[in-house]
């Protein structure tokens, strides 16, 4: 017989080895991923940037030369809500997309692939234009002032198509999670978990390509540096050419990212991260009006804006990241982390949005028809230009002391931290109220030879700053054989902001970044934000549990006149079950939640891109809905992710704002009771995928549906988005050639070719949607060794 020797653990300077025969090894189900990393995974908490243990399975032919790719749907622990327990044991909604997922469903960016796969997560536009964000529960993930994202738990704000290239996860916290992370949105947050080292060297190379000419191509290469494996690396590269099914639209976006992990002893491990992408993109704003209640009866494919300004005058964006996180282990019971992330983007903005479009009023006669120009054509589209350079700068670090010890019966699984956030954008533009008017029925686009491009007269200037420090802890206390499970926890912020805006009518555009200087207004802000929770868990399959919390959101930064706004705060009750079936295979969640957010900032029709803010309504919001989802796998062939959500999500408080704008002629109107823009009544999605055994094994096929229900474009809810169904499917082959193995796969979305549309609440006007797209294929063949 065979026999393997596994190295189980070294603790004190002694080392222990068991031999096991080979059958036993494929008996015990170990994750495809090395075997050092798995014992060590096992040994200890999951690491504070790597990826959550997967669900045990077989291992076989189909997870060779799979580096951690091969993780299934399900996984056991999470590590964004920072509580080393099983999912079944906390108190919060988290869902988790692994790296399987992304590369069953070939989706390229962070949007598409929770889209369908969460419950509760309403699409926003997917295109560069727009910063990463999200609808989680009603609520957007950023807000007029900050955009927010995490990487490994640190915050990485104002991300434009944020790759998926060196993603292992990503983690949907949901409800508010301040008592963690501050100053954050309540409807939750999205944390990328990137790849990390592996002890076994790993290669792939991947080449995608598909409709509207879009191809992908992407690296991988991990391994050890030294012979003792003390020093690991992985390197993460992409290409990514993405020409849109709207015209003239495209954007092409250059990653790379290398970390070096240091793991000299079994309780010490060091991660250092860097990461650059540049990205190019021609505008493409959420521009379709519309005529009477629905979007206007024009191509999805028309472009609504001047090409011989946006074509030869893309945006760019150059991101640049540096990082790192260790975790010590002090003893078997406490260990200290420490994160830190360094953060910078330039800018060159070249947007343009529609300020009015001149069609027939909807059938309320109180509501105005648009305010263009008196002797404009019906379906004129009258545009806006912004152009110039915008800075961000994100400084952000946490520190982490983490222990367990008993009082008695009771256990308590301890968290004490502080975290620090600097954020600074400043945008410097060039604005022209009117670029050009369109007919959006019938476009005359100007020649690319006779571009109208000319700098703007005027000029504005934005600069918002950001400040947190915060103090937290949290104490989970286990009891009654680990069975009630009661989560305590409080954090206390210092916070500060400062807004400022700037306009001059001079050429010389540094003065109205000079004004915005001199017309700063800062706030300051102190809080506490508590949370509760609790977990009975009455079968080992099977918890209840519920939770409260307390949140203050970002500042709203200025009015027009520099007059700074309040702070945005939030209260959520929860309350839902969760259970494990087929030998924990399969993971469900069932969860009822309202939230109530004060001070929610909406921006006006007119507000331009670079300064979200300019303008805006203060309004009071309740979301309150039902969520189901489920994930796993069936038996050894089926997997399967499937959701439903219903939300009620309205206005409480508030009203339109006039504008005070020489194009838009509305007076101020009420909004209390009408839907909050972009948020669907009911969500659902289904996915399953079967495996194949025997003489096919290697073949995988899936497919399922994601549908939307209705939202509205608008505050004052007169521009519908009709529900839509979206089928998808997909087909892959993976098999060994020689010492590699390769994998072809075709995905298929929007199988049906349905038209659809959907929202964004940055540009809440009756000219605002955006076409979602066509039926598109996207074909790939990796090679793995």
């Amino acid at each position: 017989m065979v026999r393997t020797a596994l190295l189980r653990g070294v603790s004190a300077g002694a080392l222990t080895l068991t031999f096991i025969s080979t059958s036993a090894v494929a008996q015990e189900a170990l994750p495809p991923i090395e075997i050092g990393a798995a014992q060590r995974a096992r040994s200890s908490e999951p690491h504070p940037s790597g990826a959550p243990i997967p669900a045990g399975r077989s291992v076989d032919a189909r997870t060779a030369q799979t580096g951690d790719r091969v993780t299934g749907y399900k996984t056991d622990r999470t590590v964004s809500v920072k509580l080393n327990k099983p999912i079944l044991q906390i108190p919060i909604a988290v869902q988790t997309v692994t790296r399987q997922t992304m590369d069953d469903q070939q989706t390229t960016n962070v949007s598409q692939a929770i889209i369908g796969n969460v419950s509760s997560v309403a699409p926003l536009p997917m295109n560069c234009t727009l910063f990463q964000n999200l609808m989680i529960r009603g609520f957007q993930t950023g807000t007029l002032s900050m955009a927010q994202l995490y990487r490994n738990g640190v915050l990485v704000p104002n991300e434009r198509c944020p790759s998926t290239a060196n993603l292992q996860s990503l983690e949907v916290v949901k409800g508010p999670a301040a008592m963690l992370y501050g100053r954050i949105e309540p409807g939750g947050l999205v944390d990328m978990i990137v790849k990390r080292p592996l002890e076994t060297p790993y290669y792939s190379v991947q080449q995608q390509g598909g409709s509207f000419g879009v191809a992908r191509t992407t690296l991988d290469a991990t391994g050890p540096l030294t012979e003792d494996k003390s020093w690991l690396y992985r390197v993460n590269a992409e290409y990514y050419h993405n020409p849109s099914f709207i015209d003239f639209a495209q954007d092409d976006r250059w990653f790379g990212s290398a970390t070096l992990t240091y793991h000299p002893t079994q309780n010490f491990k060091l991660n250092i991260d860097a990461e650059y992408q540049d990205l190019y993109y021609v505008d493409n704003n959420p521009n379709i009006p519309a005529i009477g209640y629905n979007a206007a009866p024009i191509p999805i494919s028309r472009y609504i804006g001047d090409p011989s300004i946006t074509v030869n005058n893309p945006d760019h964006d150059m991101r640049r990241f540096v990082g790192y996180d260790w975790k010590y282990d002090l003893n078997e019971d406490w260990s200290v982390t420490n994160r830190f992330a360094y953060n910078n983007t330039r800018s060159i903005q070249s947007s343009m949005f529609t300020i009015c479009v001149n069609a027939p009023p909807v059938p309320n006669p109180a509501l105005p028809p648009g305010a263009c120009p008196a002797n404009s054509l019906f379906g004129t589209s009258t545009l806006s230009l912004n152009y110039g350079p915008v800075a961000l700068r994100t400084i952000t670090g946490n520190l982490d002391l983490n222990g367990k010890f008993y009082t008695g019966p009771l256990q308590h699984a301890v968290l004490f931290g502080t975290d620090h956030v600097s954020f600074a954008n400043v945008a410097n533009i060039y604005q022209a109220n009117i670029a050009q008017n369109i007919n959006v029925f019938a476009p005359i686009y100007t020649p690319f030879g006779l571009s109208r491009f000319l700098i703007p007269a005027n000029g504005a200037a934005a600069i918002r700053k950001q400040e947190w420090q915060g103090f937290y802890a949290q104490d989970m206390i286990s009891a009654f054989d680990d069975r009630v499970h009661f989560l305590l926890g409080g954090r206390y912020d210092f916070a500060s902001a400062l807004s400022s805006i700037g306009q001059s009518n001079s050429t010389i555009i540094n003065n109205a970044l000079d004004r915005a200087n001199v017309l700063g207004v800062t706030t300051k802000d102190r809080f506490f934000s508590p949370r509760v929770g609790l977990v009975v868990q009455p079968w080992p399959w099977l918890s209840v549990y519920g939770n409260y919390t307390q949140s203050f959101g970002v500042n709203n930064g200025v009015t027009r006149a520099n007059t700074p706004l309040g702070s945005q705060q939030a209260i959520q009750w929860e309350g839902g079950v969760k259970g494990e079936f087929f030998d924990k295979r399969l993971l469900a969640t069932v969860a009822y939640f309202d939230i109530k957010k004060y001070n929610l900032a909406q921006n006006t029709p007119t507000a331009p891109n670079a300064l979200r803010g300019f303008v805006v309504d203060l309004l009071d919001a309740e979301s309150q809905g039902v969520e189901l989802d489920v994930t796993g796998k069936v038996d050894d062939n089926w997997s399967v992710i499937a959701n439903f959500s219903h939300l009620s999500t309205h206005v409480t408080k508030g009203s339109i704002l006039p504008l005070n704008d020489p194009f838009d002629i509305r007076t101020q109107a009420p909004v209390v009771g009408k839907r909050m823009p972009a948020v669907p009544d009911n969500m659902g999605s289904l996915w399953l995928k079967y495996d194949a055994d025997g003489d096919l094994r290697g073949l995988s096929v899936g497919g399922g549906f994601t549908w939307i229900g209705n939202s509205w474009v608008d505050p004052a809810n007169t521009y519908l988005n009709p529900a839509y169904t979206l089928v998808r499917a997909m087909a892959s082959y993976r098999f060994a050639l020689g010492p590699a193995h390769v994998t072809a796969q075709v995905n298929v979305d929007n199988l049906l070719n349905q038209n659809y549309y959907y929202g964004t609440s940055n540009f809440p006007g009756r000219y605002a949607g955006t076409a979602g797209a066509p039926r598109n294929i996207l074909g790939s063949l990796r090679v793995e060794f």
